[in-house]
């Protein structure tokens, strides 16, 4: 399978397989934003895990009231990996990353992107974990909003339900200068 075409040209594609997934967790290096909102099981594998190994996008009252519905982030080790490939796969249930860090860091960063401001100024929830809306953001960002993105993260892969995944990563980018207004969750 050849890699999947981007328009961008700040960013490289490539795909990726179950078996690279498995190498990234044995290293430590592979994490999942899985979107509890269509799938129940979610919160309470994140609750099995603890919260070394899995936590909620969202703080306090948000992860209070939406727990249910929030975006969880996982460190994902073999395990793990075995249960999103045999419960989830087949459905839009989220995205992996590859970054170097801890779980909290890595959680402070995409937590960054869970509320962005509008050019009017409103506030709008940006599903960036969701595989149908992540491709469309990452080919239509432009330098900015891509070294906003990806300082931490080396590579997001895109599940579509085949065994191969879409790999989307930005190695040329200078570091970020300034903001691309984004506003934080409450």
């Amino acid at each position: 399978m050849s890699a999947p075409a981007t328009l961008n040209p700040l960013l490289q594609t490539r795909t990726a397989s179950l078996e690279e997934l498995r190498e990234l967790a044995a290293a430590g290096r592979l994490y999942a934003v899985i979107d509890a909102c269509d799938t129940p099981a979610v919160p309470e594998k994140a609750r099995e895990l603890g919260e070394t190994q899995a936590v909620s996008l969202y703080r306090g009252t948000a992860d209070e009231q939406y727990w249910a519905f929030a975006p969880y982030l996982f460190a994902v080790d073999g395990d793990v990996l075995d249960w999103i490939a045999a419960d989830l796969w087949t459905q839009p249930w989220g995205i992996f990353a590859v970054a170097d860090g801890d779980i909290e860091a890595v959680r402070r960063h995409f937590r960054r992107f869970l509320l962005v401001q509008a050019p009017d100024g409103e506030q709008w929830y940006f599903r960036f974990y969701d595989p149908r809306v992540l491709p469309t953001f990452l080919e239509t960002a432009d330098e900015q909003q891509l070294g906003e993105f990806f300082p931490r993260l080396q590579a997001l892969l895109i599940p579509d339900g085949s065994p191969r995944l879409a790999g989307y990563s930005a190695p040329a980018l200078p570091a970020p200068r300034i903001s691309i207004r984004l506003a934080r969750p409450r």
